[in-house]
C-alpha cells in the first residue's frame, strides 16, 4: 500500500513478550502500553484525529515507505486530518512478535492486515511490518517513532 492511513494499522495488539526492567514493572508498562495502542487504534476506527493526535509525542517522526518523512505534531496533525477525510478504516488485525519494555520507553513490532474504505471506489486491502517506538511522557505512553514497510498481498482480497 501506497497511503499513509496505514499508521493506524499498528496498535491494539496483545502483547505477548516482554523483556528489560523487573517483572511487575514490565507488566504494568506493558499494560500501559496496550491500553494506549488500544486508545490510539479506536481514534482511526472511530475517526477522530483528536484522539489520535493524543497518543503521539510532539516530536514524533513517522517513516513510511513512498512518502516523505513526517515529522513533529504539525506534519502529523495534517497527515491524520488528511488520511481519516479521505478513507475509513473498518478493519485492522495486528499481529504482535515483540515488545521490548526498558525504562520509559517500548518497542513493539509485529505485522498488520487492514481495510481501508475510501470516500469513494471499493475497499484497499493491505499488510505489511511495523515499528514503534513508545515514550512514557507525564505518565502516559506516547508513539515517539514510527516505521513501517509493505508486504505483498498473499490473501484472496482483490487487488487495489
Amino acid at each position: 500500500m501506497t497511503s499513509p492511513i496505514r499508521f493506524a494499522a499498528l496498535l491494539a495488539v496483545p502483547l505477548f513478550a516482554c523483556r528489560g526492567g523487573s517483572t511487575r514493572v514490565s507488566a504494568a508498562d506493558s499494560a500501559g502500553v496496550l491500553a494506549a495502542s488500544e486508545q490510539y487504534r479506536q481514534a482511526w476506527i472511530n475517526g477522530d484525529t483528536a484522539a489520535a493526535l493524543g497518543r503521539i509525542s510532539p516530536d514524533i517522526r513517522i517513516f513510511i515507505s513512498g512518502i516523505p518523512d513526517i515529522v513533529g505534531e504539525d506534519a502529523a496533525r495534517k497527515l491524520f486530518v488528511d488520511e481519516m477525510a479521505t478513507y475509513r478504516v473498518p478493519a485492522l488485525e495486528l499481529k504482535h512478535q515483540d515488545l521490548i519494555l526498558s525504562g520509559d520507553h517500548a518497542i513493539d513490532i509485529g505485522t498488520y492486515e487492514e481495510v481501508q474504505l475510501p470516500k469513494t471506489g471499493g475497499p484497499i486491502y493491505g499488510r505489511g511490518r511495523f515499528m514503534t517506538i513508545w515514550r512514557r511522557e507525564g505518565g502516559e505512553w506516547r508513539i515517539s517513532r514510527y516505521m513501517l514497510n509493505d508486504l505483498p498481498d498473499t490473501s484472496a482480497h482483490p487487488k487495489r
